[in-house]
């Protein structure tokens, strides 16, 4: 026998979570774009979706955030820090790969210096995810040794039914325990069996893939000006991708007053890389997608352990000109190493 949460009982679990002190979240759908968003009740979600277009990245990375206030004065600079976030969050309904890309990043913010706004954040969010039963072509977890019910990032798992009227409960971490046990009475005992997991097919060979970008001779391959040839730097795939982490920093304001804030930046900019001087050592299209390339699959995990990509697909699922990892991997596995 095991936990379920009958889904005509989510509207109470949010209730219950709210009056606990809990901001919650899920997946929202308003107008042409969805994202997870802050509800105040169960029937703001939209858990039909197979994935959201924006990644669960942004509650914890936001696309622009203020760090300080500065005032500048005849003889000094007043600075003013602000503060990391302290509310407390449920997160519901979270997709594995969205959650896995938390994963990925946690190293990456508590490396050489620790930001206290990604792991404040962390540290009073509760993941609450749920297996997928379905996919689509763009889906690619497999390919990178994940699959459609990873537990990697999350603090408590819900499996869907077979009858689909609830989830099976999976608790993962302490945070976890806590949240269900602030709905505890709304959950019953069950043998009611789960539905199974989406179907994605491994669309190209991982470690292929690394063995060829690993090889100091493919650096300056002409593969990457033919890959790249389409690509227009929009930048969308490194803005709706759950790991991608690169910002800059801009002050706003005037001559004696402003904010200093951190913004999204992506390598796929031609301005990302450009020197004072008017140097820019990557100035094709080319070398900045094989930067994108690079780093996930063969600078990070040499760094952290972990591929930077959780295959989610959004960056070909929402790619204006066709392209995206999934494709340029499926290539790279076909050549030599």
């Amino acid at each position: 026998m095991t936990r379920i949460l009958s889904s005509d009982k989510l509207d109470n679990c949010v209730a219950r979570w709210r009056k606990a002190g809990n901001k919650v979240f899920g997946p929202v759908k308003k107008e042409t774009t969805s994202s997870y968003a802050a509800v105040e009740s169960a029937a703001e979600f939209d858990l039909g979706l197979i994935l959201p277009d924006r990644s669960v990245k942004e509650l914890f990375f936001p696309q622009t955030e203020p760090m300080m206030r500065y005032s500048i004065k005849k003889q000094a600079i007043d600075t003013e820090d602000f503060q990391p976030p302290i509310e407390k969050r449920i997160i519901f309904g979270v997709r594995p790969c969205d959650a896995s890309g938390l994963a990925i990043d946690d190293p990456l913010f508590g490396w050489d210096y620790k930001d206290d706004f990604w792991f404040k954040r962390r540290n009073n969010s509760v993941i609450i995810t749920i297996a997928c039963t379905k996919s689509d072509d763009f889906c690619m977890c497999t390919s990178l040794k994940l699959a459609p019910d990873s537990t990697k990032g999350a603090d408590v798992m819900l499996r869907p039914l077979q009858n689909g009227k609830g989830w099976q409960v999976e608790e993962l971490t302490d945070r976890g325990r806590e949240a269900v046990k602030e709905i505890a009475d709304l959950l019953q005992d069950s043998a009611e069996p789960t539905a199974p997991n989406a179907m994605v097919p491994e669309k190209f060979n991982l470690d292929a893939c690394v063995a060829w970008l690993r090889n100091p001779e493919n650096f300056e391959s002409s593969f990457w000006k033919e890959i790249s040839m389409r690509c227009i730097g929009c930048g969308s795939c490194t803005f709706l991708c759950p790991t991608c982490h690169c910002f800059d920093f801009q002050d706003e304001g005037d001559t004696y007053n402003g904010i200093r804030r951190k913004n999204w930046d992506s390598c796929s900019f031609a301005l990302f890389t450009m020197h004072t001087s008017g140097h820019n050592p990557r100035s094709t299209q080319s070398a900045r997608w094989r930067q994108r390339i690079m780093h996930k699959f063969n600078y990070f995990p040499g760094k952290f352990n972990v591929n930077s990509c959780s295959g989610c697909g959004r960056c070909s699922r929402q790619c204006p000109v066709d392209m995206g990892i999934t494709e340029t991997l499926q290539a790279i596995s076909t050549l030599q190493p």
